[in-house]
């Protein structure tokens, strides 16, 4: 095989290796979405920061295997290693991403939600102490 067709198919196959690790690195983002609520701003930043990381990686890829031309077969790599990952193992890897996680994690959010109704119930305890305290001093005051 002739040494520039070489390159030009190791250049594909590592478009086509960026674009299905591109897929899975925002699968993990949507995993911890899921685990975690967000709000729209980590969101958009979360977002913004995958894409600047993304293009990076894409410029890289470009310069490297390409001196910095720009070729559509790159980014057809990089949709089609992308779209192979979401038809394969992308359609189980949220699912079962997040229940493991769950399931890992299922004895520490057991444990933190028993402490913070524990704590509720001692605030709430010592709060209505301190109101009766009060009470009791106001209806001295107005008695004397």
């Amino acid at each position: 095989m002739n040494y520039e067709i070489a390159g030009e198919v190791r250049f594909f196959l590592a478009a086509v290796l960026l674009g299905a690790a591109a897929a899975m690195a925002y699968d993990v983002i949507r995993v911890w979405r899921r685990f975690h609520r967000q709000t729209l701003f980590t969101v958009s930043v979360q977002d913004f920061i995958f894409w600047f990381i993304l293009g990076i990686l894409g410029f890289r890829l470009i310069y490297y295997y390409n001196a910095g031309t720009l070729r559509f077969f790159a980014l057809g790599g990089i949709f089609l290693g992308a779209c192979i990952y979401a038809w394969t193992l992308g359609r189980v890897f949220v699912k079962y991403c997040l229940k493991l996680l769950l399931f890992l994690t299922f004895p520490i959010r057991k444990g933190l939600n028993f402490l913070q109704k524990k704590s509720k119930l001692i605030k709430k305890r010592f709060g209505e102490r301190k109101k009766h305290g009060r009470k009791d001093a106001l209806a001295e005051e107005t008695q004397k």
